[in-house]
């Protein structure tokens, strides 16, 4: 792969990574994995395999997995790698019921790249954008996700197939996040209530025709990769470029009603 075009240092609030016209397909960077580090050595780092290019600074994506599955199962992890993100994942297989605990090992995970950020022996000094952070998950990572949505760090929070039953927890969110759940999945129902319940800007996309493992399979897994990456393209990256994508009655994503069901709140 080619090197990505150098990233455009316009301000804050202009993007700094190169644009992108697939959100599908691989980003402009080549991908790497770091296995078995992080706190304990128990997370696994989706990376670009050079940090840094023309100085950008990458955005850090915390990652907790659904039950019953690890890091390895999911395409979208080393796919953001490939559009510029540092994607920290537990590789912890988590169990129902578990939510609180998985919480704090997204926090943990978070807590060791932003220490690895600041240590100058590491390959992560200066390299990351400390600002610029999100947290997603699957079902109970999903779950684990809004149990920790008050951490003031967060620039947004993704929730893949992970309704929740608790409103206190979703009155947490303080910043943008992006509900996506399956036309017949076992959490749409919670999904519906936790958008209702939610005071933040809010995207909740349904896909038609998907289940509760969706993320898992194609081609729900393509369109769900497509979403997210354009979400955090947007939020994290300044991409306003991807913002139609979400906001409006005519977004991108509202008029594919063919694999989208969209509703949205506070977004402008």
């Amino acid at each position: 792969m080619s090197d990505p075009d150098p990233p455009v240092d316009a301000g804050a609030d202009e993007p700094t990574f190169p644009p992108v016209t697939d959100l599908e397909g691989n980003g402009p960077f080549a991908g790497t994995m770091l296995a078995n580090t992080g706190p304990g050595g128990t997370y696994t780092v989706f990376l670009p395999s050079e940090l840094g290019p023309n100085g950008a600074k990458h955005p850090i994506v915390g990652w907790m997995s659904g039950g019953s599955t690890e890091p390895s199962w999911y395409t979208l992890l080393p796919h953001l790698a490939t559009h510029g993100f540092v994607v920290v994942a537990s590789n912890t297989v988590p169990a129902i019921g578990a939510e609180i605990e998985l919480g704090k090992e997204i926090i943990a995970g978070i807590d060791w790249i932003l220490a690895q950020e600041a240590d100058a022996g590491s390959v992560f000094h200066g390299k990351l954008d400390r600002t610029k952070i999100a947290s997603m998950g699957y079902s109970m990572g999903g779950l684990a996700t809004t149990t920790i949505a008050d951490d003031p760090r967060l620039t947004t929070t993704v929730h893949i197939s992970g309704g929740n039953m608790v409103v206190e927890r979703i009155q947490k969110l303080h910043a943008p996040a992006a509900f996506i759940c399956g036309e017949s999945d076992v959490a749409n129902p919670n999904c519906a209530t936790d958008f209702e319940a939610a005071t933040t800007p809010v995207f909740y996309g349904v896909f038609v025709g998907g289940d509760h493992r969706g993320v898992l399979v194609p081609p729900y897994a393509d369109r769900i990769r497509k979403a997210a990456t354009g979400w955090l393209r947007w939020q994290l990256m300044n991409d306003a470029t991807l913002k139609p994508m979400f906001v409006g009655a005519d977004c991108a994503l509202c008029k594919d009603t063919a694999n989208w069901d969209v509703k949205q709140k506070n977004l402008n």
